[in-house]
């Protein structure tokens, strides 16, 4: 045996069984020359690959039908998922920009590639190529988040880029959330605007609640900032995104005959949800975070990430390319009053910074790292069920006994040894009070988490902050189902003996 054919064997002779084969010799491939056309000299090298200009855009075009056509078609044969356009769409695409890279190339090649109609209403003639649109109206919704990030705002820009595209807008503020008349002035009817509020005391571990008047004399600026300095700066960025995906929720819920709601997260967006939502305790529904397309709670809206195989820097070459000026630095790392907290190498103050620089740093050496990550990314599976209990500030479903799981693993509180009265604890979380009054049981893990460890000195008078009313109305809702769930347990002994028992 050998690790090959050693040289001078004579012809005819058995060779002698190869336990290592030689491996085979790496094909040289000239950057020098497009890889695809195999003509053109090279414009651009990405993830080893060279390309001129026209093949970059089709390579991007093609990931970007990859990821926009299934959701559109779904029972059709694998195979043919990105072959043909899929069929006109019952409503109309509500299209969130932010102004970054991912967005705008998103934006720029729906209307390129004729997904959406034109404005003027001129029908498609097919005999020069044009083909139909798959949605007869889009809408491009817009966050701003300047009174929290002091930035410059950015919502004529976008409002500019949308109008010169024939499409509609609809621009809002981090700060809608505290807005009663939201809904109303999005379209919807006066009776669902919830006037209602709640105010939660981060000083506590339980997290109680109480309920807020209706009339209040703090603007919703106010409450908002006052929300995020009562948050340790690394909480921060986890509740402005689930601010920000509640204001769109909301906004496809309520703009008339939306059917589909398209994100512009890229690739590299999506690695860094990975690293920093594992990091924070969302491995729950991380699944669902990342997945290509999800049906919203409670209505038959699609969520779309059609930008999932391109990264960042691919699409900011696109919008160069195609003289479209992008803003990819959100800066809710700065958001509220500098604490006493250390910062992390690089500066970062929270997880998704440090994540952020981790990759970017990475990237410049092994390119493969973005796509790896979503790699593994796309082989989790949800373990529960999308119809459960939500929690209230994500909106997303909560797994069980996620207060049991922090009191195992935290340690947030002591018992005093003296005192033969009261309820037993579980690190810091009372067992033997009633539920009906705290914030704490009804939050998922991740949220528990971000909402925990509120330092007393961020706090003024009693300590109790405001929250928005959309999650003032979860936490009425979740409280009754386990209201309900008490009674039953207590009652249990009492009830008949269903057929299905």
């Amino acid at each position: 045996m050998s690790c090959g054919n050693p040289e001078g064997a004579v012809e005819g002779e058995e060779k002698e069984e190869v336990l290592m084969p030689t491996s085979r010799p790496v094909r040289r491939v000239d950057k020098a020359i497009c890889n695809r056309c195999k003509k053109a000299k090279t414009s651009f090298i990405f993830r080893q690959g060279a390309y001129c200009s026209p093949c970059y855009e089709i390579s991007l075009r093609s990931r970007f039908i990859r990821q926009l056509h299934p959701p559109l078609r779904p029972g059709a044969v694998k195979s043919t998922l990105t072959l043909y356009r899929p069929v006109v769409q019952s409503g109309q695409a509500l299209i969130a920009v932010s102004g970054g890279a991912g967005s705008v190339a998103m934006l720029d090649m729906l209307m390129s590639r004729g997904y959406i109609s034109r404005s003027d209403g001129a029908a498609t003639n097919r005999t020069k190529g044009q083909k139909e649109a798959v949605w007869d109206k889009a809408t491009v919704v817009y966050v701003e988040f300047a009174s929290v990030t002091g930035r410059d705002e950015r919502t004529e820009d976008i409002r500019k880029l949308s109008e010169d595209r024939g499409l509609g807008f609809i621009g809002l503020k981090v700060e809608d959330v505290y807005d009663a008349g939201l809904v109303s002035w999005l379209g919807g009817s006066e009776r669902n605007a919830d006037t209602s509020g709640v105010k939660v005391n981060f000083q506590q571990p339980n997290l109680p609640v109480s309920q807020e008047p209706t009339t209040s004399n703090t603007t919703p600026v106010e409450r908002l900032q006052s929300l995020l300095a009562s948050l340790p700066p690394a909480s921060r960025p986890s509740l402005l995104s689930h601010i920000l995906d509640h204001l769109l929720t909301l906004a496809a819920l309520t703009l008339p005959n939306v059917s589909q709601l398209l994100l512009g997260e890229t690739a590299t967006r999506l690695a860094q949800r990975v690293i920093s939502g594992t990091a924070l305790g969302r491995g729950w529904t991380l699944p669902l975070e990342l997945s290509n397309s999800f049906t919203l709670p409670d209505s038959q809206i699609v969520r779309m990430k059609p930008m999932k195989e391109i990264s960042v820097k691919e699409a900011a070459l696109w919008c160069r390319i195609h003289g479209l000026e992008t803003v990819n630095y959100r800066g809710w790392d700065d958001v509220g009053p500098k604490g006493k907290e250390g910062r992390a190498k690089g500066g970062a103050a929270s997880l998704e910074a440090l994540t952020e620089q981790f990759i970017a740093g990475l990237s410049t050496t092994h390119p493969s790292t973005v796509s790896t990550i979503n790699r593994t990314g796309d082989k989790l599976v949800f373990p529960g069920d999308t119809s459960g209990p939500i929690c209230p500030l994500c909106e997303m479903p909560t797994e069980p006994d996620a207060m049991r799981w922090k009191a195992r693993t935290a340690l947030t509180s002591l018992t005093d040894p003296h005192s033969s009265l009261g309820s037993p604890t579980i690190a810091g979380i009372h067992t033997g009070d009633s539920t009906h009054d705290n914030f704490a049981p009804t939050l998922c893990y991740a949220c528990l988490t971000t909402l925990s460890g509120g330092a007393t000195d961020r706090t003024t008078g009693d300590g109790m902050v405001n929250l928005p009313p959309w999650v003032g109305q979860r936490v009425s809702t979740s409280q009754r189902m386990v209201a309900r769930e008490q009674m039953r347990e207590e009652i249990a002994d009492f009830l008949l003996a269903t057929e299905e028992e």
